[in-house]
């Protein structure tokens, strides 16, 4: 994907994945955080969340930085951060800026957190923003498993998503850059029936095809339990 057509899908997609970041249950930042606080990287006199998306990280490590720089390309997901969280103490800076854009500066930042960031694909990428920091911090998704939904789907584009934290340990490693690591994992569940089945599945199976795959999952109960195993993985390098 280019970088404006990038821009504008996470402008018009905003709203929608601060929701969904706002009804997720896991306590992942929480335990970011005292990680953090173990390997004494809190507190910090400044820190930058790049890539910061919706700000999902900024409540909990406000406390713990003197000076919090959010980057991100889109400006939506900055009015959203500015409009949504509060800033007390007045030490939030809003910057948008691409990743490009970013590495082209002389700046050298004491920290770098990075959740998930969509455009971290490569090892030069990687060596670029590592040599920018005193300290890196990768936050990913490393695995997903769902007993219900994710039987019948094949999604090769998040498999290989969910890979990419194995790539930046072997890239740093080739260049002998330290790194450590920590996983966390969670259970989600939801109590799913067999209409939100069906129509989950309309555009995908035929109707024969979905009433096997009903009686495959649900048997005979009308309600079937959900359950999504769901493991992070922090690398930190420094």
């Amino acid at each position: 994907m280019e970088e404006e057509e990038a821009i504008l899908f996470w402008d018009e997609f905003a709203q929608d994945y601060a929701q969904i970041q706002q009804e997720s249950s896991l306590q992942i930042a929480k335990e970011v955080v005292a990680y953090l606080l173990e390997q004494q990287v809190f507190p910090i006199s400044i820190f930058v969340d790049f890539a910061a998306g919706a700000g999902r990280y900024i409540p909990a490590f406000y406390p713990y930085v003197n000076e919090y720089y959010a980057i991100d390309f889109s400006k939506e997901m900055l009015r959203i951060i500015e409009e949504t969280i509060d800033d007390p103490q007045n030490k939030l800076h809003l910057i948008q800026q691409s990743q490009s854009d970013f590495l082209t500066t002389d700046q050298h930042w004491p920290c770098i957190f990075m959740a998930i960031n969509p455009a971290l694909r490569d090892k030069k990428t990687l060596l670029q923003l590592r040599k920018k920091t005193d300290q890196l911090i990768i936050l990913r998704t490393i695995a997903e498993v769902e007993n219900v939904f994710q039987p019948f789907e094949e999604d090769h584009v998040a498999e290989k998503e969910l890979q990419l934290n194995t790539y930046y340990k072997k890239w740093l490693s080739e260049e002998a850059i330290e790194w450590r690591s920590c996983q966390f994992e969670y259970m989600v569940k939801e109590e799913i029936d067999r209409d939100f089945f069906h129509l989950y599945f309309e555009d995908e199976y035929s109707l024969e095809q979905r009433k096997q795959m009903v009686q495959r999952i649900f048997g005979e109960s009308l309600t079937v339990e959900s359950h999504t195993k769901i493991t992070f993985e922090l690398l930190l390098s420094r």
